[in-house]
C-alpha cells in the first residue's frame, strides 16, 4: 500500500530499452536516471536485462543501434516529460505554501 500519496510509475518494455541505449551510448547513470525520474539502480539492472551483451544471447541488440542512430526520440521526449513533471510539482508546491493561511 503507497502512504505517500504517490502513484507508482510503470515503464514500457521500450522506454526501458531506450534507456539503457542512452547509457551505453555513454551517459552517466545517475545524470540520466534524475533526467528520466528513475533510481540508478533501475537502470544498472535494466542494463543487466536489457543491455547489448544481455541481447546478444537472445535477440538483436536494437538498444546499441538506437543509440547510435539518433533513434532514441523516445527517450529524450521521456527525459523531457520528466523534466516537465519535475517543475510542474515545484511550481505545485509553491502554489501549495502560497494557499496556506499566515498565522
Amino acid at each position: 500500500m503507497n502512504t505517500t500519496g504517490t502513484k507508482k510509475r510503470t515503464y514500457d518494455e521500450q522506454f526501458k530499452r531506450d534507456a539503457v541505449a542512452l547509457l551505453e551510448g555513454g551517459r552517466k547513470a545517475a545524470q540520466l536516471a534524475r533526467e528520466l525520474g528513475i533510481y540508478h539502480w533501475n537502470l544498472r539492472d535494466r542494463k543487466q536485462r536489457y543491455g547489448t551483451e544481455a541481447a546478444a544471447g537472445s535477440q538483436p541488440a536494437r538498444s546499441a543501434g538506437l543509440a547510435n542512430a539518433g533513434g532514441s526520440s523516445a527517450v529524450a521526449a521521456a527525459v523531457e516529460i520528466a523534466s516537465l513533471r519535475r517543475e510542474l510539482d515545484s511550481i505545485r508546491a509553491q502554489t501549495d505554501i502560497l494557499k496556506k493561511p499566515w498565522p
